[in-house]
């Protein structure tokens, strides 16, 4: 990595707690932006949006989550992460789920839910050595966030990754995890409303009771826009609205604050 480069990236992560771990993919030169482009990985479409950028450069990395029986597409479209490709220098990638998920009483294109399920697990490790291949991602900084079905398997892969993601947000979906058992204490933060009627709000706050007990957490949250935990060995937020079963629109600049704030140390 290029000297003033590197002390560059080094400054920005020590501010944030945490030096930069640049992945197998950092390297001389330079690497073009992707906007939207399609790759294929274990046979699922995965859309991918980076800056321009100095391949040397260790970036964050977002991977998010679609809900049930929707896509990367619809997940890209209505969310606005694809803009921290260019305000944060993030990458950002948008997988695809698998068929035969049984949900809202119907099949259909989805996630995993529970923790004896292994299958997004899976793919999303190989997902993430390959972008960690392809590109300059900074292993520290690397984090989940997902709406409905997608927030449900964001949750439950900061317990089964543990040790790859820094952070996870989930929105409008969580639920209790029973005895998964998570390899370090992750922080995470859960958006949702009590005006859902797809995902109740009591069930979301199933989620984040279990992850408060995970995260051993000491005082009960303060009362703020979003509930916060005390004592916590890693953080907990809950921002809890009226609003329906959507993606807020101030969602996105939420998650990438608390990401921002929680590099894995």
């Amino acid at each position: 990595m290029r000297p003033l480069l590197l002390l560059a990236c080094v400054l920005a992560a020590r501010a944030h707690g945490a030096t930069p771990e640049p992945s197998k993919g950092c390297r001389t030169g330079d690497l073009a932006p992707a906007v939207g482009e399609r790759q294929e990985v274990a046979g699922r479409t995965v859309l991918l949006d980076t800056p321009a950028a100095p391949a040397d450069r260790p970036l964050p990395l977002i991977i998010a989550f679609h809900g049930f029986q929707s896509s990367p597409d619809d997940l890209r479209a209505g969310t606005n992460l694809a803009a921290l490709t260019r305000s944060q220098q993030a990458v950002v990638a948008y997988p695809e789920g698998h068929d035969g998920v049984e949900l809202l009483g119907t099949r259909g294109r989805g996630w995993d839910l529970r923790p004896d399920q292994t299958t997004d697990r899976d793919f999303v490790r190989r997902l993430l050595d390959r972008l960690e291949a392809d590109r300059c991602i900074d292993r520290r900084r690397i984090y989940a966030t997902g709406f409905s079905n997608g927030g449900f398997v964001a949750s439950l892969l900061g317990c089964q990754l543990a040790g790859r993601f820094a952070a996870v947000a989930a929105v409008s979906g969580a639920l209790d995890l029973g005895a998964c058992a998570p390899s370090r204490p992750v922080p995470i933060l859960f958006i949702y409303g009590t005006g859902d009627r797809v995902v109740p709000a009591d069930l979301v706050r199933g989620g984040v009771d279990w992850w408060v007990a995970r995260n051993r957490c000491g005082g009960s949250g303060t009362a703020e826009a979003c509930r916060r935990w005390t004592g916590c060995a890693a953080d907990v937020a809950a921002c809890e609205g009226i609003q329906e079963h959507r993606w807020p629109s101030d969602a996105t600049d939420r998650i990438w604050r608390f990401f921002a704030d929680h590099p894995r140390s």
